[in-house]
């Protein structure tokens, strides 16, 4: 673990961890306190294309690179993007906060990035991301995109929410993307992994108070298990490849392992990294830490080999 890993836990232990394990009834004083303290993230460089696009309603963004692959307005068949969704529990999170990671996996994979802003709880409660995270993958086939040509991925919540579109998209026979990645993803919103107890002190950003509060949030008084709501559940037969990182000491690693698990057992592949002693979404810091940059390298190897093999 390289020393400015060690520092920026050190400071997420005393942030943003305590934050988050006393959420509170007033969700925009939390939001607020919460954007206060993870200003972590760089500003974005001038060689990044950011482009607005409204998608049926909902706020994203193309995230691109000067001169890498031409413009955003592309939407021929040869084109390539990844479709990305934040992480926040559903309930924080946007479009600013996402943007440096986002144009990081775009340069590693040479993919345009479509950023996605989904309706957030408690305000929109499931299945509303479910929803917004489908209605964008639709709209990107709708727009010339190959399913082959596409790759769906997410961090945390928005990793969960990859996995249960994909689970959605085969319950509609829609043709599933060339493969998704996912950083530390939430898929068991009844919290019962083995990892939470055993991680609750180790971990320095989640506790099973934050899952716990941000379920409640997200699914009122519905079935934690519900398989669009918690996809380590569903039936995850005929799902594209992943590509699965975790920290080692995360409270999540058990929904990460589990998931990797039961994708073989259902007959698909999936590939699971656990990164020694990283915290929670660690790629956020790849401005920052070494491993940041080495995982980014990883992700973007796979979501480039995956799509550039389909156009073969």
């Amino acid at each position: 673990m390289s020393v400015r890993a060690k520092i920026i836990s050190f400071l997420m232990r005393r942030t943003i961890k305590k934050q988050l394990a006393n959420i509170g009834d007033d969700i925009d004083a939390f939001r607020a306190r919460i954007s206060g303290a993870s200003g972590l993230s760089p500003g974005i460089p001038g060689k990044v294309r950011v482009e607005p696009v409204d998608v049926s309603g909902i706020s994203c963004e193309w995230i691109s690179l000067e001169g890498s692959f031409g413009s955003a307005q592309d939407r021929s068949d040869a084109g390539r993007v990844l479709l990305y969704f934040h992480g926040g529990g559903y309930v924080l999170g946007g479009l600013d906060g996402h943007r440096d990671l986002a144009w990081r996996l775009a340069e590693a994979s040479g993919l345009k990035v479509l950023l996605v802003d989904y309706r957030l709880a408690p305000e929109n409660p499931f299945p509303a991301a479910v929803e917004d995270a489908t209605a964008c993958y639709r709209w990107l086939l709708d727009a010339g995109f190959r399913a082959d040509h596409i790759m769906i991925g997410g961090d945390s919540a928005g990793g969960g929410l990859t996995v249960a579109t994909l689970v959605n998209l085969k319950n509609l026979g829609l043709a599933q993307p060339s493969g998704a990645i996912l950083m530390s993803p939430w898929v068991d919103l009844s919290v019962s992994g083995a990892s939470v107890p055993t991680n609750e002190t180790a971990d320095c950003m989640l506790s099973r108070a934050a899952l716990e509060r941000f379920a409640e949030l997200y699914l009122g008084d519905l079935d934690r298990k519900a398989p669009l709501a918690s996809p380590l559940f569903a039936d995850l037969s005929g799902l594209p490849p992943l590509l699965v990182h975790v920290g080692s000491t995360e409270v999540l690693r058990s929904d990460a392992e589990q998931l990797v698990d039961n994708i073989k057992q259902a007959g698909g592949d999936a590939v699971l990294e656990v990164w020694p002693d990283m915290p929670h979404v660690f790629q956020v810091f790849a401005a920052r830490i070494p491993e940041g940059k080495d995982a980014i390298r990883k992700l973007g190897a796979f979501l480039n080999n995956r799509t550039t093999a389909a156009a073969q």
